[in-house]
């Protein structure tokens, strides 16, 4: 039987560039790199909008506000969005793994970075089905996070992969029976998969 595949999407699909969002903020505040990055990487405002509990408008302004900054809401979206860029070596990967597998993508994510991916990274049309922590409401790796995900698809754990760059979210992944793979490279990842597949 076709395994499921869930991906994550940044850092496993899409690559991430911290430095190049924290460098662009830190210029237009006055705060320090490091204070900037400890906002930005997953703090709490940026969580609640992971979570959904932020509009985008209402993101830009409690970040900005965080990080002492004035920023136009249209130049605080392209930097935000500057964490993200095409893998186009992984991407042709995952339309391969399309011709024999169901895609699933779940992701700890906001509305804005989602809208962009599927705007700009082919690799998105490959998926048929979206888990998104900011319309969940929920965030790996809550135990919660992946029983929505297993509801949502009717799946048995044991009929699932679940691939992340994040070892805590793989650990989780598999607490539940999830066959659960930690991404470090493409390479490896063709490696692990030919010995579940």
């Amino acid at each position: 039987m076709a395994k499921i595949i869930i991906f994550d999407l940044g850092g496993v699909l899409v690559n991430l560039d911290w430095d190049k969002v924290c460098a662009a903020l830190t210029r237009l505040s006055d705060q320090s790199y490091d204070a900037v990055m400890k906002e930005v990487r997953n703090g709490p405002v940026v969580e609640s909008s992971m979570l959904g509990h932020l509009t985008p408008q209402e993101f830009h302004r409690s970040l900005c506000a965080k990080i002492h900054s004035d920023i136009a809401f249209d130049l605080f979206v392209d930097i935000w969005n500057g964490l993200l860029s095409a893998d186009e070596d992984m991407a042709s990967f995952v339309e391969e793994l399309g011709a024999d597998h169901r895609l699933v993508l779940a992701s700890n994510t906001d509305a804005t970075h989602f809208a962009f991916a599927r705007e700009n990274f082919s690799v998105m049309q490959a998926f048929d089905q979206f888990f998104l922590s900011f319309e969940m409401g929920l965030l790996k790796p809550d135990p919660a996070y992946f029983h929505h995900v297993l509801y949502g698809l009717w799946a048995s754990p044991a009929n699932c992969i679940f691939i992340d760059d994040r070892p805590d979210n793989v650990r989780a992944a598999r607490n539940l029976g999830i066959n659960g793979l930690v991404f470090e490279s493409i390479d490896k990842l063709k490696l692990d998969l030919n010995a579940v597949l």
